[in-house]
Parts: structure tokens; sequence; C-alpha cells
């Protein structure tokens, strides 16, 4: 007997039951197909193994691992070997604690520079997300262990995600937003999909048959397991019918919501027993090799490896950097001493050795003359700190000053507020300034902040957040005994003004109009030629590059790269390719690959970027496909806006256009939906449901709704920023899942909600 006949012998009663976790962070098992439970884990950038109080939130304690830099910092690198590397540390690690599946990379493109989960994310490249994503997934999954890349799909803002609705058309949608999870699933070809947690155009995620079974399993060939985000099913039932195949964590009530389903034929029995097939076959394929132990400072010197890549050199003035061993150096800035070396929430990880740029340049050859905090790491004001600093650096020819965003302002569940640091920051660097003295400015940070003060400083290093041995890779990179090659995998605007969403990001809470279309990032200030501080793919070096004989093939393009000057050192040849769009006045010219070459002092190298399928596709809405066709402006270059060679390549016939091209503004006016006006509620005009957020329930009629309302605000003032940005925006359901309630309890919370406390309160109690 085949395993599907054995799942359709099992009862409905216990087909339901498979379809849930069976603890916080395991799968259900099920001994009559020979299905084994699966240990599910976060880790984009180092594992979360909770050991006691597991909860999706970050609250509890979990076991050491090696934090590797974030992704915003990996993505820097341009290096697909050396992510496909990390990835392989991450699954033996996986393997080494009985985890078999890695709840990461996230690839949601970076719409705006405010979203505070975009240190967890690569770029605001679709392009470049995918390619990079594609390599984790190879790595982690050397070994058997699966990887689950996230989240599935245009999720780019933490305020309000779990209910906000993401409007978007179909030509942004698929070039933008989608692109890089196929690129991640075709070429990765990861073992599991989590979907997450917003709506696109009217439809949950975790709910869309489109997204999950039409575009995803049938377009792009996936045939691997999709789960849920935790907490992320809001209607069972239509998640089933959708394709998803695993809800987390445990939920006691959505076994009986599919169980009455195909009892009274709202649910074809077939689905669920193909999605418990799936689960069957994921539980199967997931026998990770045998890891008896991990070399852990192994580990820990290759996070090093990856921050040292990862590092970008923004501004080098006269050669300020490398620093000589003969200068006085003073070290300024709380960030040195107790570094920034990851974002807040669920990737929170517990490192096993934790570097930082005070220990490592007390160890290096620098004349390093002390230390002063500087600032106090959440905003406050202090004289004394100041004044301190001050006086250490009027002993100093240099300063080396550590500045960034502290952990409150980057986090899972909250957007930044604006892009400024600290204004106790800048005041410390102007004070500092007024010294006339070398100033190095090192930032740690998850992704672009304003960086106007940038001009009273001589040299600049963004380090990102570059994990738990970050601080000796920025020492290494101030002396020279590495050659910074990073480059930006995001732009850095003059002013959070001139970001193409910015007028609408933060507009509503419970939706977002993706009026800015396929503009996003350097695409639209390079199309519209706004000025910024700092291009998409923008780095310096230590040493110099010379890119010649440059030519177009028929199946890409190559050139041979020198290293023209005396280091040794990296760089990164990057191809932009310009669609024909005769339906807008200005297209945008877009990265369509990339090749990342270190080169010895005087060495050269011949470079050949190919063509793919991705090279020449423009969405064509009129048929609802991928078209290739027209003349495109192929071009190579150091970053977005700086070319050394363009080319023309011709593809099929002529396109045309149904109506006269659009300009920008013509652009993103049409996409803006109208606004319904709001109702105004007051206590009693609401009847609760499962969806109904917690912040609502004030307008509902029971006692119980408003003690609930009371308690979340309440919580909403907690000093844990997680849970305070995310309680209000909370569905019912949620809360209802995580309490263990079961069904008879759920029917009893809601009865109580809507005024028939007696009632509801004995179901709740008694669970009959």
């Amino acid at each position: 007997m085949n395993d599907r006949q054995n799942i359709q012998k099992l009862s409905i009663h216990k087909k339901a039951k498979l379809l849930t976790g069976s603890a916080f962070w395991q799968s259900a098992e099920c001994e009559e197909v020979g299905m084994e439970a699966v240990t599910l884990s976060d880790g984009p950038h180092g594992l979360r193994v909770q050991d006691k109080m597991p909860n999706h939130l970050g609250l509890g304690t979990s076991c050491p691992s090696t934090c590797f830099p974030t992704a915003a910092a990996m993505a820097c690198s341009w290096d697909t070997e050396l992510g496909e590397e990390l990835g392989r540390h991450l699954g033996a690690e996986a393997a080494y604690m009985g985890v078999s599946m890695v709840l990461g990379p996230g690839l949601n493109v970076k719409r705006s520079p405010k979203c505070g989960r975009n240190f967890e994310y690569f770029s605001e490249d679709p392009y470049l997300s995918g390619k990079l994503a594609a390599a984790y997934v190879r790595g982690i999954q050397a070994n058997g262990t699966a990887s689950c890349i996230k989240h599935f799909a245009v999720n780019s803002r933490e305020r309000a995600r779990m209910v906000y609705d993401c409007r978007v058309d179909e030509q942004t949608l698929r070039e933008t937003y989608l692109t890089g999870f196929e690129i991640a699933v075709k070429e990765g070809r990861p073992a599991a999909v989590m979907t997450a947690y917003n709506k696109v155009n009217g439809e949950y995620c975790n709910s869309s048959k489109r997204l999950v079974t039409d575009i995803l399993r049938t377009e792009w060939g996936f045939d691997g397991l999709v789960v849920s985000d935790w907490g992320g099913t809001y209607d069972k039932v239509a998640s089933v019918k959708a394709g998803v195949d695993l809800e987390m964590p445990r939920c006691y009530f959505s076994a009986k919501e599919v169980e009455e389903a195909v009892m009274d034929g709202r649910l074809d029995e077939n689905l669920v027993d193909e999605s418990i097939y799936r689960q069957l076959s994921f539980s199967r394929a997931v026998r990770s090799a045998a890891v008896k132990d991990v070399d852990w400072f192994a580990h820990s010197s290759f996070a090093r490896r990856c921050a040292e890549n990862s590092l970008v050199l923004l501004k080098n003035d006269g050669g300020a950097l490398p620093l000589s061993f003969s200068e006085r150096v003073a070290l300024i800035g709380d960030f040195a001493r107790t570094p920034r070396y990851q974002g807040a929430g669920s990737s929170l990880v517990n490192p096993t050795f934790v570097d930082n740029i005070l220990g490592a340049m007390g160890k290096s050859p620098l004349n390093f003359i002390g230390f002063e905090q500087g600032f106090k790491r959440k905003g406050e004001e202090n004289q004394k700190l100041l004044n301190r600093a001050l006086k250490l650096a009027e002993r100093a020819d240099t300063i080396v000053l550590c500045l960034g965003l502290p952990e409150g302002m980057e986090l899972e569940s909250a957007d930044r507020t604006h892009l400024s640091l600290p204004e106790n920051q800048l005041n410390l660097l102007n004070a500092l300034s007024a010294l006339g003295k070398k100033i190095v400015a090192v930032l740690s940070c998850g992704g672009v902040v304003d960086m106007n003060w940038d001009e009273k400083c001589s040299a600049v290093i963004h380090a990102y957040l570059s994990g738990q041995s970050g601080g000796g890779a920025v020492v290494k990179a101030l002396t020279g005994e590495i050659n910074p090659s990073g480059r930006l995998a995001e732009t850095f605007p003059l002013k959070e003004e001139d970001v193409s969403c910015h007028e609408i990001y933060n507009k509503y809470p419970y939706k977002m109009d993706y009026a800015e279309g396929i503009y996003v990032g350097y695409k639209y200030y390079n199309a519209l030629e706004v000025p910024v501080k700092y291009p998409f793919g923008y780095g310096l070096s230590y040493t110099t590059f010379s890119y010649t004989d440059a030519k177009a093939q028929r199946d890409g393009v190559a050139v041979t790269v020198t290293n023209t000057g005396s280091r040794d050192g990296a760089t990164v040849v990057q191809m932009y390719v310009k669609a024909p769009r005769p339906e807008l006045e200005r297209s945008p010219a877009e990265l369509k690959g990339f090749k990342k070459v270190f080169l010895q002092a005087g060495q050269s190298e011949r470079v050949f970027i190919p063509f793919d399928e991705y090279t020449f596709r423009v969405w064509n809405a009129r048929g609802a496909c991928w078209s290739e066709g027209g003349t495109y402006l192929v071009s190579l270059g150091e970053n977005s806006r700086s070319m050394f060679f363009h080319t023309i390549v011709g593809r099929g016939g002529a396109v045309t256009a149904d109506r006269p091209p659009q300009s920008y503004g013509e652009y993103f006016a049409c996409r803006i939906s109208p606004e319904q006006p709001k109702r105004q509620l007051k206590k009693g005009d609401l009847t609760a449901d499962l969806m109904t957020e917690i912040y609502d329930l004030k307008y509902c009629k029971g006692f119980v709704a408003g003690l609930f309302a009371l308690i979340s605000r309440i919580y909403s003032r907690s000093k844990d920023e997680l849970l305070a940005n995310s309680m209000n925006h909370l569905p019912i359901r949620f809360i209802l899942l995580f309490m263990n309630y079961k069904s008879i309890q759920v029917e009893g919370f809601l009865e109580a909600c809507n005024g028939h406390f007696l009632k509801g309160i004995r179901k709740i109690i008694f669970k009959r």
C-alpha cells in the first residue's frame, strides 16, 4: 500500500490534527503513515533554538550558536559563494542541535529604509536578493537540513504587519516583489516557503491560492512544504484550499475548523490528504547528516571573514585609511565597547562569543591612547561623557568614532520614525569636529541612515550589523590588514523625503498603496535623476581598478578587470539593463548580473557576466505573461551611477505601446486607491470574531472585550519594544492560539466579548 493510500485510511479527525504543529517548534507526527515530527528554528543569521519558555517573540532563552552578519550586511559582500558557505555553517549547527528546518533566509524587498526589519533582508533589488538567498539555501541544505525562505510575499512594513493590505499592480508584484522569491525557488530549491502575515490585494497571503498554488507551485515548480508564519493563519479552511500545508505553532481549534469543513462539504478532503502527503515527503527528506560536534571557534572565525568581506568603505578623503601605526588613535563611542552586531526580535541569537572594537584595537599594532564612551546609548544627553571624550580627543591625532542606531530603533514589529542618528551622537560629532582632528567614523546599524554628517569625517566605514566577530573585522580594515570590498545593496538618499514611497508608506495603518510601482530604490533615483548621498552598488577600496576591452557576446558581456593599485583587493562588476518600456517616459535600468572578483596588486582577470532568463524579460500586463522584445541598453559599471561600458542588444521585434507614455507623476497618481470614509465607532458597535484586532475590542459590548482592550493598552507601554509595538494590531485568533485555547474555549471567549459573560466564561473555564 502506498503513502497516499495510507493517508486516505486515516480518520478526518486525525488528518485535521496533522495540519498544525504538535508544539511551538515541532510539526506533528503520525505513526500510521510513518511521519516523524521535525524541529524548526529561527535562523536567518544564526540559530535561535529555545531551551526555556519557548515563544516566537524572542523573550525566552536560547542555546548558544554563532551569530553571523545579518542579511543586510552579507548583501554588501555581493558574494554568492560566501553566502553559500555561510549557509553550510548554519546547516551544520542546525544538524548538531537537532533542527530539521532553518527559518530563513528572509528576502523581502527593502521598499523603504524605515522598515524596522530591513536588517533581516538583503536588498532593495530583487535580483541581488534572489541570487544571495538561493546561495544561502544551497548551503543550508547541503547536508540535509531544510531551508524555509520567507516572508511570501510583499512584506515590506512592520507597522500593523498582521493586518495591512498591500495594494499592488500585477507588473510591480511580478517584477519587484516576486522575482527574488522566484530566483530563490528555481535556483536554490528550498524545501519550504513561509507565508507572510499581510494581505495582498485584499487577500491574506496564507489564504491566497493564487500566490501559493498558481504562482509558487504551478508556475515556479515548487514541490516542497508551505508553512505559515507563527500565528499567521487567519482562516484555516481557506489556507488548506490555498495549498498551505502546515500551520505553526500548535493550534488546538483549527483542527475542528478543518474537520467541520470537510464534513459539511466546504473543503475537499483530497486537499487535506495532499498537504499531509507533502508533510510526509518533507519529513523523510530532511534527514540531516550526523554532526556530532561543532568547531565553534572555526565558525566564529568564519563569521569574521564574512564581516570582513561585507564592510563598506563609504569615504576616504586623502587616504585617511588605513591608519598609520605612528598616529595617536583615540577610540570614542559606546558601540566600540558594547557592539551592536544583530537585530532584535525573532532573529535574536545567543552568541557563542562577542568581539568588540575596543578589545581588538587594544591588541592591534595601532598607537592606541584610550577609550571613552562619549554618549548614552538610548539618546540621553550627558555632558560629563561628552567632556571626557573631548579631553581624550585633544591628545589624539586621529579619532575613531563609533556611531550607530540603538536596538530599539530597528526591530521586528515596528518601523523607524525617521532616518537620523540620535541627536546626542551628532552633538558629540560636532564637538569633536571643532577640534580639527582627523575623524574616522564606524557606523553600526541595520541599514540606511541620514549621512549628511559625513562632511565632518575624513573616512567612514559602514559595518552594518556584522555579527559576533565584527569588531575584529573593523580593526583589520582600520589597520589595512584587510582591504574593504563591500558594496552597498541599498541606496542612501540625501534626505528622507527623496524616497519614492515617502508620502504613502505610513499614510494608512491598514493599507499600503504601492503607487511608486517598479520605481523602488535606485530604479527611482536613477530614472528620475534624483541626487543621492551614496548610490546602490557603491563602495571604495584601498586600491584602484581599471576595466578594459568590454564586449557584448551572444550569451553575455565580458570585460578585463585589472588591479592597478599597490594593494590586493576586490571589486564588483555590475551589469544593468534598461528595457524598452514605451508606456513610460523613463524606463529604469535594473541590475541583471554581477561578479565579485579578487585580484592581487597588478593582476588582471577576464570577467564574464552571462545573460539569463531574467535579463530581458518584462511583465506584459495585457497578455498577463513575461515577454521579451525590442532594443535593450546593457551597461557595465562599478555602481548604479558609474558606468564604463554601454551596448545595445536587440531581442525579437519592436515593442509598441497601447497609449502615450506616462510621466512618473501620472504613473504614481493612477495607483493610489480611493480611500473609504472611516466609520465612527462607539462601545457596542462591533461584534467580535477571530479576526477582530485587540485594539478594536473596546468597541465590543462585553466586559471581557473591554478588559482585553485595557490589557493591550498596558502592554503597549511595555519596556519591551517588540511586545509593545505588536500588541494593538494582533487579531484575536493570534492571541487565543498562543493561549492554547481549545475550540470550546474560543467560542466562550467570543461570547464573553459580545456580552454573554456567564455563558462564555463557563465554556472557557469548564471547557464544555
